[in-house]
């Protein structure tokens, strides 16, 4: 009985999924030999019809502006336009934006900033010891400074104390004057291999080597303490550089000590600095710094600005290796909500070098799931046959044309040794290293470039809506290549199939009533009334434009006063004609526009006609635009034959 439940309960839950994919499978059209599903139609037509389309449709007016589209992109795939090397290189690579999306590490960065956020409540007292080995070193050099940090940590667990063997040993040129001492610091402040090794390394012990981009480091934690956060101040700063007399130190002291005593007596703190400090990076700011943490600022610095509990407080003179600062505390922030600071949290991680993690955890986690496997031996033949030559780019890429046999494996994918030698060849130069690490670091960004890549390609089966969205941009970008062709440069460069056009419609393209005036623009109102007031004392001696122009620069000893310019306008051009009585007025009211007078004067009035072709260009070319457009899809409809399943296109609301 309950096997019978079930299957009632199991039938009653996938037969309404199997009508709707039975309904979106449907053939509701056939162009030409293409089909057009219900699904594929109707998603497009819902669309292109929602709610904030600016004009909706009806299924049968969006019928036939489909079916016009198909038609063209038809057309384009008959000519063989999606075949052209430019179609071909524009489509890939809006592809590769359109995929970006799906192939982002958004996982691992939200690993990486919660992981961020849990470290942020705590800082760090750490010392180090360097072992210096470059990030291409051979494998050699890598061992020999693996083997020489693995000695060093010997002995200090054997008891040497850990600042005389890093003064002698360490190879941070700064070991010398403070043991390898670090001093305190938090996340972000140290590159990321490093600040995960200080974190997971209990404190007062000795860690194993960890490498990052400097070398090979052994890191003792010192101590450890609940993060400060972070905080902003403003200071107010007198320089004391070392080198400077006894004298003028007890100067600087006196100087900061008196500019301490007339904030306390009610002075701005933000206009002092403007005036006072020696900052001038801070001072036109009011002394304001940038926000910062633990490990930015000298401690001395750091732990006055710290020790202000409340926005606004400000410190007694603090003297640094700088010289002598009072600081204000403008505002200060923790890391207890992590909503709050996620925003922040995330663009350190993917400005930080964890952005270089987080990819490289998305590519394993790629690898893992598509079963990536691969054969090390045959990427070792490669060390033998790849020489020197590669790095001045002349590698003879025949020396590997034997070797075929298969390097990795991703799903059901296998990549040859061929690909990765016309990569090589592809990507020969760079720094002179050593060849195992060139080959081995090649062979790493080709296999994440084909792992991506590999992912790339299943994006259409697993995400429907990105398989649309491509389909979308290369009809989209044949119609736009083959409109181009056929109507919109055509209708441009065709002078006598437009010319033509235009005969033939020229009835269409009429002037209504005109007014023929001169725009007068003057430079104020005192020009203004002058120019009018010749213009009326002119009217029996018919000045010209050009001769009161002349009159204007005379009397006000300006050659840019007064310009005008003759047009003809329609009623609604110009606000001042509009506002004209047209057989009584001469001359309109003036306006102010763009801080000139400006006004009218009636020449004459211009009686209906027909436009010439150059008064009307712009309009006809665009109705030729869609003469030829119409024409176009004509010869489309009578070219490939369109079926159109009635009774189906009625199921769509």
């Amino acid at each position: 009985m309950k096997t019978l439940h079930y299957f009632i309960l199991t039938s009653l839950l996938i037969t309404p999924v199997l009508r709707a994919q039975d309904y979106n499978n449907e053939i509701l059209m056939t162009i030409h030999d293409r089909q057009v599903t219900m699904g594929e139609f109707e998603r497009i037509y819902k669309k292109n019809n929602s709610n904030t389309a600016l004009e909706q449709q009806t299924v049968e007016e969006y019928l036939e502006l489909f079916i016009n589209f198909k038609l063209k992109v038809i057309e384009a795939e008959e000519l063989g336009m999606d075949t052209t090397a430019a179609f071909i290189r524009e489509f890939n690579g809006y592809v590769k934006q359109l995929a970006k999306p799906y192939l982002s590490d958004k996982e691992e960065i939200e690993l990486l900033v919660q992981e961020a956020f849990e470290r942020a409540h705590k800082e760090i007292h750490a010392r180090h010891i360097l072992i210096r080995v470059g990030e291409d070193a051979g494998p050699e050099d890598t061992a020999l400074a693996y083997t020489k940090t693995m000695e060093i940590r010997d002995r200090i667990l054997a008891g040497e104390d850990f600042s005389t063997v890093a003064k002698a040993s360490s190879d941070d040129p700064s070991a010398k004057n403070n043991a390898g001492d670090l001093g305190w610091f938090t996340v972000f402040r140290m590159v990321y291999p490093f600040e995960t090794t200080c974190y997971n390394t209990p404190k007062g012990e000795i860690s194993m080597p960890a490498r990052t981009r400097f070398g090979y480091h052994l890191i003792n934690v010192m101590d450890e303490r609940p993060a400060r956060g972070e905080i902003q101040v403003a200071h107010i700063m007198v320089m004391v550089p070392k080198s400077m007399p006894d004298e003028k130190k007890a100067g600087a002291r006196e100087k900061i000590f008196n500019l301490y005593d007339s904030l306390q007596g009610g002075q701005d703190f933000a206009e002092m600095a403007k005036k006072h400090s020696e900052d001038r990076g801070s001072a036109g700011r009011g002394g304001e710094l940038p926000w910062f943490g633990t490990g930015r600022m000298v401690p001395e610095f750091e732990d006055a600005s710290f020790a202000l509990e409340n926005i606004g407080d400000i410190s007694e003179p603090v003297q640094t290796s700088f010289g002598w600062h009072i600081i204000k505390i403008l505002g200060r922030k923790t890391y207890d909500d992590f909503e709050s600071v996620k925003a922040d949290l995330q663009s350190n991680v993917t400005k930080s070098d964890r952005n270089a993690f987080s990819k490289k955890a998305m590519i394993e986690r790629i690898k893992k799931k598509n079963n990536f496997s691969e054969n090390t031996r045959n990427l070792s033949a490669y060390y033998s046959i790849v020489d020197s030559s590669i790095f001045l780019r002349i590698w003879d890429a025949s020396q590997a044309s034997h070797l075929d046999n298969t390097l990795f494996t991703i799903g059901d994918l296998e990549i040859s040794q061929k690909a990765f030698t016309e990569y090589l060849n592809a990507n020969q130069g760079g720094r002179r290293i050593n060849i195992e690490v060139f080959v081995n670091k090649k062979y790493g960004k080709f296999v994440e470039e084909q792992v991506l890549q590999y992912e790339e390609d299943q994006l259409p089966g697993k995400y429907p809506e990105f398989k649309h969205l491509v389909q979308e941009y290369h009809d989209g970008i044949l119609l736009f290549d083959l409109t181009d062709q056929v109507v919109w440069s055509k209708a441009v460069s065709d002078t006598v199939g437009l010319e033509a056009f235009y005969k033939e419609n020229k009835n269409n393209y009429n002037w209504e009533k005109r007014l023929d005036v001169t725009l007068y623009t003057c430079r104020d109102e005192d020009v203004a009334e002058f120019t009018i007031e010749i213009l009326n004392y002119s009217k029996n001696k018919k000045l010209s434009p050009k001769e009161i122009q002349s009159e204007a620069f005379w009397e006000f000893s300006d050659s840019s006063c007064l310009v005008f310019e003759h047009r003809k306008l329609e009623m609604g051009d110009h606000p001042l004609a509009d506002n004209m009585d047209w057989s009584q007025d001469k001359i309109s009211e003036s306006r102010t526009e763009n801080g000139k007078e400006i006004f009218l004067v009636k020449n004459k009035i211009l009686k209906p006609a027909t436009k010439k072709l150059d008064e009307c260009r712009g309009l006809v070319t665009a109705d030729y635009q869609n003469h030829l457009e119409k024409e176009w899809i004509e010869t489309l409809r009578a070219k490939y034959p369109v079926e159109v399943n009635d009774e189906l296109l009625s199921k769509i609301k």
